[in-house]
């Protein structure tokens, strides 16, 4: 199937390619001779009222061939107006440029048929609250429906998302509903670095809402405490305290941390079903929990319940990363980092991006069974940048600590789409421009020498893309395609001699003079572009070997 995927894109994407130049040549009355799919020896040829048509033995290219095009071409007295380079030049500019036109014009609808598919939406729902944020401070809760920001009335989560990472430092008025009660709040977000272990960083506000609620499951680091004692363990999921129902971790943080009374607890054991070890299934339990006094920092007592947050206990440590190199082992409780206490694992990962050279003191908590008591610890660690190749053969760096949480985060309320059309159109013109965009951005941080040479790719690459993205299914295999139709487009567009863009050049030197390039000149510029070309090509076929057949 890989083959069959792989002819499939670079079918789609060469037709469409040389439809856009024939369309136009069509369209401005050019006499078009042929319309090939692939170079080399016809494999299959029809006649037309006046062109050919064929599929030729090599899929990965393709041309239309216009009269007068070459030099050599003999051109009939009764068809010298219909000839290329007796048409205007601005004609001529059109056919050159529809072809790249064509491929920056098909992921809109690839795209478009993408959000089309969706019926449904995050909500503009607060699903949770991270502590010591803007949101706390401002008052806003878990379960808030945000109706209008500014005055603009918002129903998606990605409406509410724009609006807060466009305002840094600027205050937002948010019309929040909440059960029977509609009111306002003002919030200020503030300057927020976004960083990625791929080492993307971007300048957003933060308020710190989550979409998606932290769900209320728990760990217990002691058996001791009281949790433990009553037999609560790390991965159960509270239900309800005194008969009230928890959704999110913050409210029931709220209703485990005020008052020394018992608690009646209702929550959610996973056990294995017998003898079918994949299927997991909740048993619901109930305890009674009564909380013992605690002495804090400031010399203030407080109800402690051994209770703690599930994702902050370590699931996973990769094998000699900097976290297992530091003791980090799975059944840790982080608590700290550089002395700052942690309350999500999402907080903690963030710190750790923020700083990818720093040296961080983390500190933890750990239950050691022949002590029968838990200890804390502290080490410092530094991160690492790590060169690892994706699954698309791609080389890319990454930032490792190498501990993780497996702790599912659930998800948040969705609501239908208002205008599926319009949405799809406006989505679909969008995330073509951020391609584009993102597309140009690359191109310049190679030729500039920013980026590796490596990072150019022939057709092993663009076979291992249309392979593994249509094993993923025909979604995926439809971004890809969207994806290197925008990066056909934009090749297409530089200005070497041979490509369109060269093309372009030629005919922008020739409005500049008045006249046409003598042939001995254009002839020289062929020559320059076929050069030029063939140094991509071989770096191109040399990456690719390098990257798939000797690795």
């Amino acid at each position: 199937m890989s083959v069959v995927y792989f002819l499939l894109m670079v079918g789609v994407l060469v037709v469409i390619h040389e439809f856009g130049h024939f369309l136009a040549a069509k369209l401005l009355d050019f006499k078009v001779l042929r319309f090939s799919v692939g170079f080399g020896r016809p494999l299959l040829k029809v006649r037309g009222r006046e062109t050919e048509y064929q599929i030729a033995l090599i899929p990965l290219g393709g041309y239309v061939r216009i009269l007068g095009e070459d030099a050599a071409d003999e051109i009939p007295p009764d068809l010298v107006g219909r000839s290329f380079n007796a048409k205007p030049l601005w004609r001529r500019i059109v056919v050159v440029f529809a072809g790249p036109a064509a491929n920056l014009i098909l992921p809109v609808f690839i795209y478009f048929a993408v959000f089309a598919g969706e019926s449904q939406l995050p909500a503009a729902v607060v699903g949770d609250v991270l502590r010591d944020s803007p949101a706390v401070r401002a008052g806003i809760e878990p379960g808030d429906r945000v109706l209008a920001v500014d005055g603009e009335s918002v129903r998606y989560w990605e409406q509410l998302e724009h609006a807060v990472q466009d305002s840094i430092n600027h205050e937002l008025k948010l019309r929040i509903q909440r059960g029977d009660r509609t009111f306002e709040k003002y919030i200020r977000p503030v300057e927020f670095i976004d960083r990625t272990r791929d080492g993307m960083a971007e300048r957003k506000g933060y308020i710190g809402i989550t979409r998606a609620p932290f769900p209320p499951l728990i760990g217990v680091i002691d058996p001791q405490s009281p949790a433990g004692k009553v037999g609560l363990r790390t991965g159960d999921r509270i239900i309800s305290v005194d008969g009230a129902s928890v959704s999110n971790w913050t409210t029931l943080r709220r209703a485990l941390s005020h008052g020394m009374h018992a608690r009646n607890i209702v929550y959610l054991r996973g056990t294995t079903a017998p003898g079918i070890p994949l299927v997991r299934l909740l048993e619901a339990r109930t305890a009674q929990l009564v909380p013992e006094p605690r002495t804090g920092t400031d010399g203030a007592s407080r109800p402690y319940t051994g209770v703690e947050p599930a994702e902050l206990f370590v699931t996973r440590v990769t094998a000699g990363s900097p976290a297992d190199l530091a003791g980090l082992r799975p059944g840790d409780l982080i608590e700290s980092l550089d002395g700052e206490p942690m309350s999500h694992w999402i907080v903690l990962d963030q710190r750790l991006q923020s700083r990818p050279h720093h040296a961080w003191t983390i500190g933890w908590r750990r239950y050691m069974p022949e002590q029968k008591r838990v200890v804390k610890m502290q080490v410092q660690v530094t991160q690492i940048v790590r060169r690892q190749f994706d699954e698309y053969g791609n080389t890319v760096e990454r930032l490792v600590f190498g501990a993780g949480s497996s702790v599912d985060r659930g998800a948040g309320e969705m609501v239908p789409i208002h205008g599926r059309v319009t949405y799809a159109a406006s989505k679909a013109i969008g995330r073509t421009g951020e391609t584009t965009a993102a597309m140009v951005h690359g191109f310049w941080s190679i030729l500039s020498g920013h980026a590796p040479g490596d990072s150019v790719g022939g057709p092993l690459m663009m076979y291992r893309a249309a392979s593994v993205s249509g094993r993923k299914g025909w979604e995926t295999f439809l971004l890809m395609m969207a994806l290197i139709s925008v990066n056909l487009g934009l090749i297409n567009l530089l200005p070497v001699p041979v490509l369109d863009g060269g093309h372009l050049v030629v005919f922008a030197v020739e409005a500049t003079r008045g006249k046409a390039l003598p042939l001995r000149t254009r002839e020289r510029i062929h020559l320059v572009g076929l050069a030029v070309v063939a140094i991509i090509t071989v770096l191109a076929l040399r990456n690719d070997v390098v990257r798939y057949l000797l690795r």
